[in-house]
């Protein structure tokens, strides 16, 4: 029977332990670096029937599939910890929110003891209903995962590249945790000024006549047009912001990244007639990026 070991059992470890238990895994284990200091860690794995174990050694001798879920500034030392106990007959399913160029080196690291690593990206909240939650999976052992956990899953090959999958969750996360921090900004100035209330209903007569994909491209072929003008309007929101003691990280930000094309003639290439297709504009993007970095 495959033993499955969490390397991290924070809350994505625990949802998905929880998943795995209720689609009928029996041996579990854990080892979570506050194992011996956290109430929650210890909670947790008592609620999901999952064996927490000292070290990282005693997990890569116990597991037969290891999942890491650690934060992501430890992903990489996370799996030199497990390394030296890991062989051709483990699976090491990195699901941790890292670069592509991090998930690949980790992949290098276990390369030659044969290790069967996937790069796994889940695609929103973890839960732990695992036949719904959205994985996308890279690697030349990728495929390998539908079978490996005795679970329905929600799964997606994309490449055989390790880091493929990350690099597809970093860009959504870009939209992500960018809104987030977007609304944050947004909000604290609305509020200190009362007018929360008017400006999300402001915003849902503009926007909410789109889908999200067409939100994105609607706001793409529009800037080829008026960037400049909508750069220029973004000094005076930061302006704005400084005016209600609220400092301007995101304004900035964006005045900066639309200036970047506006400075290298962007519009001058989509003057007149109708708002260009955006894969047109993206096109223009790429060739000022490569040509005028």
């Amino acid at each position: 029977m495959t033993t499955i070991g969490f390397l991290g059992y924070g809350e994505a470890g625990a949802a998905i332990s929880a998943g795995l238990r209720a689609g009928g895994s029996q041996d579990i284990v854990a080892y979570d670096i506050a194992w011996q200091t956290s109430d929650l860690v210890r909670r947790r794995a008592s609620e999901n029937d999952v064996t927490l174990v000292s070290d990282p050694g005693a997990l890569a001798s116990s597991a037969d599939v290891l999942i890491s879920a650690v934060v992501c500034t430890e992903a990489h030392a996370a799996a030199l910890s497990v390394a030296t106990g890991l062989g051709d007959s483990h699976w090491y399913l990195d699901i941790n929110s890292v670069s592509p160029g991090v998930k690949a080196s980790i992949a290098e690291v276990l390369a030659p003891r044969g290790v069967r690593y996937v790069d796994v990206a889940v695609m929103s909240n973890v839960s732990s209903d695992l036949a719904r939650l959205p994985l996308l999976g890279a690697g030349p052992h990728a495929d390998g995962l539908p079978g490996l956990l005795g679970v329905d899953l929600n799964y997606e090959v994309v490449s055989d590249t390790p880091g493929d999958a990350a690099r597809i969750k970093m860009f959504r996360s870009l939209f992500v945790k960018g809104l987030e921090a977007l609304a944050l900004e947004s909000m604290m100035a609305c509020y200190s000024s009362g007018v929360h209330e008017k400006v999300l209903a402001t915003l849902e007569g503009t926007f909410g006549k789109y889908s999200f994909p067409g939100l994105v491209k609607h706001l793409i072929e529009r800037h080829a047009v008026h960037g400049r003008r909508r750069a220029d309007e973004l000094e005076e929101v930061a302006e704005s912001l400084r005016e209600v003691g609220v400092e301007p990280i995101m304004a900035e930000a964006a005045h900066r990244r639309m200036s970047w094309d506006v400075d290298r003639d962007l519009q001058a290439q989509f003057q007149g007639g109708d708002d260009p297709d955006w894969l047109s504009v993206l096109a223009e993007l790429e060739r000022l990026r490569t040509e005028n970095p």
